[in-house]
């Protein structure tokens, strides 16, 4: 009677751990799953759609871009960075120089 009694105790407690585990898994599913929604909608958030029929033609993009730039074009920028003046590099450091000895 008391291997009775043993076994019964037993197998209750089996089941109480048997429960338990079961409910730890399905928090731990659905908290993935909860988890897995937030970062899906935030990464939707950041893209933008645009529709097909909205889409300029490539020559209109291209004059668009030069007037919003100014009108620079690959000649402008080319002659400006041939314009920059970098002979006296020794004497910029120099004066970098002394005003980190300064500190």
């Amino acid at each position: 009677m008391e291997q009775n009694m043993e076994k019964n105790t037993g197998s209750s407690a089996e089941l109480k751990i048997e429960s338990k585990n079961k409910k730890n898994l399905i928090f731990f599913i659905v908290g993935v799953a909860i988890v897995l929604a937030i970062w899906y909608w935030q990464a939707q958030k950041g893209k933008i759609i645009v529709p097909l029929d909205n889409i300029p033609a490539a020559s209109e993009t291209n004059q668009q871009d030069s007037s919003a730039i100014g009108g620079d074009t690959t000649s402008v920028i080319n002659q400006e960075l041939d314009s920059i003046d970098i002979s006296d590099l020794d004497k910029e450091f120099q004066t970098i120089d002394s005003d980190l000895n300064s500190l």
